[in-house]
Formats: structure tokens, sequence, C-alpha cells
């Protein structure tokens, strides 16, 4: 039998996870925008491709950008 405190761990433990695959993943989707734009030439062109806004594609990638420029310093 398990304790509230144990389920409560395991629960965090959880949520870690869950959360550092999404950041995971929100890097890859920034990753996958770049070259996009390095290979339609335009974040326009890569929103056009995506059927999304380019204020949103210029928003993933700005946030990368500014993340792993957080990491390098």
């Amino acid at each position: 039998m398990t304790t509230w405190k144990q389920q409560y761990d395991e629960a965090v433990r959880k949520q870690k996870a869950a959360l550092d695959a999404y950041q995971a993943a929100t890097d890859e989707r920034a990753q996958a925008l770049i070259a996009g734009v390095w290979e339609l030439g335009s974040q326009a062109a890569v929103a056009r491709e995506l059927g999304v806004t380019k204020p949103s594609v210029n928003q993933a990638i700005r946030a990368y950008e500014k993340k792993t420029e957080k990491r390098s310093e």
C-alpha cells in the first residue's frame, strides 16, 4: 500500500517528465520551423505552407532563439 506522500512524489515525478517532454517537443518544433525558413526562404512562406499565421511562426522561433542564447551565456 502506498502512502499519500509516495503518491504525491510519483505525481510530481510524472508532472516533471511531462513538462520535460513538452519542452523538448517545443524545441524540436522550433528547429523544424527554422529548417523550413532555410528551405522556403521566409517565415511567411513557412506559415503559408503550414496554414498558420506568420506571427505564430515568428514567436516560436524567437522564443527558441532566446532560450538557446541564455544557454550559451
